[in-house]
Parts: C-alpha cells; sequence; structure tokens
C-alpha cells in the first residue's frame, strides 16, 4: 500500500485525501440528522409542555386578580347600600351612591385589558350599572349570570357566546333581591394575548372552557376532520389536566399540547405542525446526499487548484483582510517570490499604512473638534439660581431654622462641587447623585407645594459615561417652565426604563401651563437646534447628547400622563455604552 501510495503524483493524492475526508463526514452526516431530528422532536415536545404550563400560569396571574377584586366587591358599603337601603335614599344621596359607584366599576373594568365591561345588577330596582352606562336589567342576563358556580375552581360563566366573570351576592338570592357583580371578558384582548404566545414554526393557540362552548384562538386550527375536539373531550371528561396527542389529516401530523387550570376551568391547547419543526432536518437529509455527489466533483477541481499551488498565498492574503475588517492595521504580509503575489502583498502593506495614517488624522481631528464644542457647550450651564439660592439662606437664617440652614447649605455645597468638577463625562450614578442634591435645594425652597419623585438608576447602568449636566437642566425645565405658575401641589418625577438594549429616562411634571403651541416649539427645537427658543438648557442637552454618543441618542417631547411636559432621554443601545472605565483604559493604551 505505501509502495502503491508512493508511486502516485500529487493529484491523485489529493483526491484520495478528499474523498476519504469526505465518505466518513456523509456518513456522520446522515447519522446526525437522524438523531437531530429525534431530539427535536424530543425537545420541542418538552419544551411545547413547558410553555403551555407556563402561558396557563400567565393566565391565572392576569385572571386571579380580577377574580379575588370581584369577590371583594360583593362586601362593599356603597353597593350594598344601593341594593337595600336605596329605598330611603333622597335623590341626591342615591345619586351620589351611583356615580360612586362607577368610579370603583371604572378601577375594575381598566384593571385588566382583558375586561371589556364591569357592572352590577340590581333586580330589585331594575337597575343595571356599568361604568359607563345606566340602564335596565336585562332579565335573560340577569339569569344567565346568577347561576350557582364554584368561583374557586370555574369562575366563568358562558352566555350566548361570550364569557363572564358573575358574584352574585347572596349565592342563591331571593327573586328580587340582593345583586350581582359581573364582568364581561374582551374576545379580541383574549386573542392578542394567545398571539403573543410564542409558538415554534406554523402554531395554533386555543383558549376554551371545560364544556368546549367557548373559545378564542390565533393562527389556523386543524381540521375538524382530525377529531382534535373530541379527543380533548374525552381527555378533559377523564380528568386529564394537562398532556399531548397526535393528530393525523390531509395537511400532515400535528401535535396538540394542553393545559387545564384547575383555579380557572379553563384549558389551553396548543398546535404545532410537524413539518415546521422537523421539515428543515428532512430536507437537510436529502441536501447532504445532493451534498455528497457534488462534493465530489467539487474535490476534484479543487485538488486541482492546489496541486497549482495557490492556496497558501491566497489565504494568507484573506487572513490579512480579515485582521483589516476586525480593525487590526497591525498585520504585515511577507512573501519571498517574485510573482504577482509579490505585488499583492507590497501594495497591501503600502494601502494599510495610508489608511492608518488617514485614520489617525481624521480621529485626532474629530477628537479635538468635539472636545471643543463639549468644553463650549458644558460652559453654557451655569447655577444661574445662586442668587435665590443665597436670598432663600438668608431667609431661612433670619427665622433660626438652623437645620434647613445645615441641610441647605451641605446640598449647595455637593452642588457646587459637581458643577466645578474638572470632568467632561461622569458615570451616571454620580450626574444622578447631582440630580438628588438639586432636588433637595429646590424641595428646601419650594418646601410643601412641590414634590419630586426620582427613580433608582436600573441595574447595569450606573457606571455609564455621561456628558456632566446631562439631567439636571431637564428637571430644571421642570421646575422653571412647567411648574412656577401651576395653583395646586406641583410634582416632578424622574424615572427610568430600559428598551431594546437601551436606557430611557423620563423627567415628567403636572404643569398647567403647556398648551399645544409651546409643546410644538419644543419639539421643533429638540429636531432643529438652530430653531429660536428660549429653552437654551433642552437645546444644550440636546447637542451634547448627540456630540457624545451620536445619532443613536437623542432627546424628545411630549404630553406627560400627568398632565404637563414629558422629556424623554434615550441613551444608546449596549453595544454602544461606554463606562468611564472603558475610556478611561482606552486613554491607557
Amino acid at each position: 500500500m505505501r509502495t502503491f501510495l508512493s508511486r502516485l503524483t500529487i493529484y491523485p493524492k489529493l483526491v484520495l485525501s478528499f474523498l476519504l475526508l469526505l465518505v466518513p463526514l456523509v456518513a456522520i452526516s446522515l447519522l446526525m440528522n437522524a438523531q437531530s431530528e429525534r431530539l427535536v422532536r424530543d425537545e420541542i415536545i418538552r419544551s411545547t409542555q413547558a410553555k403551555a404550563a407556563s402561558y396557563m400560569r400567565v393566565l391565572e396571574y392576569d385572571f386571579g386578580p380580577l377574580i379575588t377584586l370581584q369577590q371583594q366587591y360583593a362586601f362593599d358599603d356603597e353597593i350594598r347600600a344601593l341594593a337595600y337601603s336605596s329605598i330611603i335614599m333622597s335623590d341626591q344621596q342615591y345619586t351620589e351612591s351611583i356615580q360612586n359607584v362607577q368610579k370603583k366599576l371604572t378601577t375594575l373594568k381598566f384593571m385588566s385589558s382583558y375586561v371589556s365591561d364591569a357592572f352590577v345588577l340590581f333586580p330589585g330596582l331594575d337597575r343595571k350599572v356599568s361604568a359607563d352606562s345606566y340602564g335596565s336589567v336585562d332579565p335573560e342576563q340577569a339569569a344567565a349570570l346568577n347561576q350557582v358556580i364554584n368561583p374557586y375552581e370555574a369562575p366563568f360563566l358562558v352566555d350566548r357566546g361570550r364569557l363572564w366573570l358573575s358574584s352574585p351576592y347572596p349565592s342563591s338570592p331571593p327573586v328580587g333581591k340582593g345583586f350581582t357583580i359581573g364582568m364581561e371578558l374582551s374576545g379580541a384582548s383574549i386573542r392578542r394575548l394567545l398571539s403573543g404566545f410564542e409558538l415554534t414554526g406554523e402554531g395554533a393557540a386555543m383558549l376554551t372552557n371545560a364544556q368546549m362552548s367557548w373559545q378564542e384562538s390565533h393562527g389556523p386550527l386543524p381540521d375538524d376532520a382530525t377529531g382534535f375536539r373530541e379527543e380533548l373531550a374525552s381527555r378533559m371528561e377523564a380528568g386529564s389536566k394537562s398532556g399531548l396527542f397526535l393528530l393525523r389529516g390531509g395537511d400532515g401530523r400535528k401535535y396538540a399540547f394542553y393545559e387545564t387550570s384547575s383555579r380557572l376551568g379553563l384549558t389551553l391547547v396548543l398546535f404545532l405542525d410537524e413539518r415546521s419543526f422537523l421539515g428543515p432536518i428532512q430536507r437537510f437529509g436529502n441536501w447532504t446526499l445532493l451534498l455528497a455527489a457534488a462534493s465530489t466533483l467539487l474535490a476534484l477541481l479543487f485538488a486541482y487548484g492546489l496541486y497549482r499551488i495557490i492556496h497558501s498565498p491566497l489565504r494568507e492574503l484573506v487572513r490579512a483582510f480579515k485582521s483589516l475588517e476586525k480593525g487590526d492595521l497591525s498585520f504585515k504580509l511577507r512573501y519571498r517570490s517574485r510573482d504577482e503575489f509579490n505585488y499583492l502583498y507590497l501594495q497591501y502593506n503600502r494601502t494599510v499604512s495610508r489608511l492608518q495614517e488617514l485614520i489617525d488624522e481624521a480621529y485626532v481631528q474629530q477628537y479635538q473638534v468635539k472636545a471643543a464644542e463639549l468644553k463650549q457647550l458644558q460652559s453654557q450651564i451655569n447655577p444661574h439660581f445662586l442668587y435665590n439660592c443665597l436670598f432663600n439662606l438668608y431667609r431661612l437664617a433670619k427665622l433660626q431654622e438652623h437645620d434647613k440652614v445645615a441641610a441647605f447649605t451641605k446640598h449647595l455645597g455637593d452642588y457646587f462641587r459637581y458643577v466645578t468638577k474638572n470632568a467632561d463625562k461622569v458615570p451616571l450614578r454620580q450626574e444622578m447623585m447631582f440630580v438628588n442634591a438639586y432636588a433637595a435645594i429646590q424641595t428646601i425652597r419650594f418646601e410643601e407645594h412641590i414634590r419630586v419623585e426620582l427613580d433608582p438608576i436600573p441595574p447595569g447602568w450606573e457606571e455609564l459615561a455621561v456628558p456632566k449636566l446631562l439631567l439636571q437642566p431637564l428637571v430644571e425645565n421642570a421646575y422653571h417652565h412647567g411648574l412656577e405658575d401651576r395653583s395646586g401641589q406641583g410634582l416632578v418625577r424622574l424615572s427610568f426604563r430600559e428598551e431594546d438594549g437601551r436606557l430611557l429616562v423620563h423627567v415628567d411634571d403636572n404643569g398647567e401651563a403647556l398648551d399645544e403651541e409651546r409643546l410644538d416649539a419644543i419639539r421643533k427645537l429638540l429636531g432643529d437646534p438652530g430653531f429660536p427658543s428660549d429653552s437654551e438648557g433642552l437645546r444644550n442637552v440636546q447637542l451634547r447628547l448627540r456630540l457624545h454618543f451620536g445619532e443613536g441618542a437623542r432627546l424628545t417631547a411630549d404630553r406627560s400622563p400627568l398632565g404637563g411636559l414629558s422629556l424623554t432621554l434615550v441613551l444608546p443601545a449596549e453595544q454602544q455604552r461606554r463606562s468611564i472605565q472603558d475610556e478611561a483604559a482606552d486613554r491607557g493604551q
């Protein structure tokens, strides 16, 4: 054998080498494909069963507080008074009681997006009081909702194809007595919930009750010819709480996973098409055979190419370009022969050297420009409220409020120590400490007239490097432009929210002076820094934010849920974050 191989030229040796590698790889690929198909099927089954149980726990978590609150409303004094004492109420008392009950029903309705209506039936008064209406009782509806149910195992009722939560009081009231608290569940909201369930491939989800007289679904359900309804009904009648069964039909095999809640009396069914998760693996097996034939031919051609001894120089050149792609400009090529590859190597080395020079020049120039602009913009932020602080300090001293004087001067010292700090960038936690000092000063100044709420920084963002004096101007804007003319108690709230790897900082106030014209002016200012405006602090923050983080960061304005202005600071995604330690390490290199 050795003598035979020694007689072969390089080309046959390369061909035999490729075939010896290819045949075992094809065999291993086919075996791995079969094993993968089994493992994927088992893993999909396990994960989908776990998903069904998890999604049912989500439903129990969502519906549980609704059921509890509805049962608690049965002991509400206002509702009981209307049911049993309305005959002795004056018109004004009766109207006020109705309004109070409607407010509570509104709370119940908006507690969950699944509730489309919340109401109380008073058969003795022939009145139905809902969150947004007041009318007569529908006898058919009242009879349906007064059914005796077990609220701890099957709290839902089905009437005319709709799902209800009902709580009659007492549980078996005499005709014309007592009251019934009811909620209608929104089918659209339940379908949206089902659409949010993560399913593998072309799956579907269905939620039904024990009698299967009601259902909501998302996605294409299996054809009734598969008998899935009969199979599911028989398993539910047998007391099975969870499991799976296989369906066979004209469109292939499907798996049905079901999970029944003992608390809700509802069953969640997830359907998975076997082709959706095994189809790619099965196709991969066919492609493996085709690839084996093609690879044999390619091996012959490739061996011939290697025979011409071009693989090694090209591989070295590709490796150099990969290093260049990663940003490594220090990689140099060396080649001893005087052929075309030598010319390519020399030109590559010259190009990389010139590229390094241009990058160094552009980086230094850009860094100097940005540093100068940052210095100029930060210098615009001065402690302009110094006069007011000193005047308030004088007033507190004159009133001999020594504790407030001590606290005021402590916070004022922290404020000016931070303002005069010789740093362009600081960790977000230090900027937040400065905002706390500023808010403490304003709290002493305005006492109970303005309240401040400051949320903690989410974990992982404390060391994010930000321009100094980034958050304080937003809080200051709320004081000076949002709350200066408010008659009642003012509120400033600073909160954080993570979204798509970014950090959103919200500064809201409940000011009363923000009209649409003013809001449009602020939006134009933030969209176009050249737009004329008196909000120089916001303009300054927007400019410094983009200089530091680039176009991925921005400051936006909208109307706050509190009624005033809402400013949102969008800090960059995780791959753009730079901490103080990272930047210090870069400067040290």
